[in-house]
């Protein structure tokens, strides 16, 4: 399979188990499966799987994974990209879950998941004894949608606090993103409280921006910063040849999130600098094509 042969020899990292199934999944959700070398526009660290008119779903490569740390899904367009899922499995898991409690027939889909090992059988959500939603929470975890409807929904039922509490614990259940806490500084400055968003903002500006899920001016807003708001700063950083040569590429990345910027003109220089810090297959994967 051409997607399990880049993801292993060009990206460095091992292909998720159910590879498979998701393709199957994704075409199945009528969007088109792509060439995976076909990156162009996209962030350096991405590679797609399929795509429709304006998005890219894709599987995210960080630059030092931990071991056996699974790939993110993520959705790409024009404005940076959104965590759809933590893993594959997750995302296999609750579609067949839903499917379950719609009363879909996906026994292929289920057949293809579960060939090796299974994941997910139909009926399981029936003997749970659960409702939907709360089956996702509990048994497949850290899906961003899922929080942010239970918060809205003790928002509108004006339960302020059970409302911050699932944002919170969105935010401890999918550390690396920044999207979680744009989501609860939005939900704290609606609920009038304004200190704690600034903090909330603040905290989504120590993770890479490319993974805020918004504008980043808005954040930076909430988060005290002054207009005019540049990317000066991030450049800067990049630029300091007294920094550690991957925290370099992690603020040049951060600049050109900020300045909503072309990711392939970045590839040549962020190549170098994972070079430089002895990431020789990433330095290649992240490459220009020859």
């Amino acid at each position: 399979m051409l997607h399990a042969r880049v993801l292993r020899d060009d990206a460095g990292v091992e292909p998720p188990v159910r590879l498979g199934a998701l393709l199957s999944l994704l075409v199945g959700d009528e969007l088109e499966i792509c060439d995976p070398r076909d990156r162009a526009g996209l962030h350096p660290l991405l590679v797609p799987l399929a795509r429709d008119e304006n998005t890219t779903t894709a599987l995210l490569r960080w630059p030092t994974p931990s071991t056996g740390h699974p790939l993110p899904l993520v959705r790409a367009g024009s404005r940076g990209m959104s965590l759809l899922a933590l893993s594959a499995d997750q995302w296999l898991h609750k579609e067949l879950a839903t499917r379950d409690a719609d009363g879909d027939d996906a026994a292929g889909l289920a057949r293809a998941v579960n060939r090796d090992e299974v994941l997910y059988e139909p009926g399981t959500l029936a003997l749970s004894n659960l409702p939907l939603k709360a089956y996702l929470l509990l048994k497949v975890g850290g899906l961003p949608e899922l929080y942010y409807e239970l918060a809205l929904r003790h928002e509108e039922k004006g339960d302020e606090m059970a409302a911050c509490v699932t944002a919170d614990r969105c935010t401890t259940a999918i550390p690396d993103f920044g999207e979680p806490h744009v989501f609860r500084t939005a939900l704290l400055d609606r609920l009038g409280r304004h200190d704690s968003a600034r903090e909330s903002a603040r905290a989504a500006l120590t993770l890479p921006l490319w993974t805020l899920g918004a504008p980043f001016e808005a954040v930076a807003l909430k988060a005290g910063w002054a207009k005019p708001v540049t990317s000066a700063r991030f450049h800067e950083a990049a630029d300091d040849t007294t920094k550690p040569v991957l925290d370099r590429a992690a603020h040049r990345m951060d600049a050109i999130a900020v300045e909503e910027g072309d990711w392939d003109a970045a590839r040549p220089e962020l190549a170098a600098l994972f070079r430089e810090g002895g990431l020789e297959q990433l330095a290649d994967f992240v490459s220009p094509p020859a």
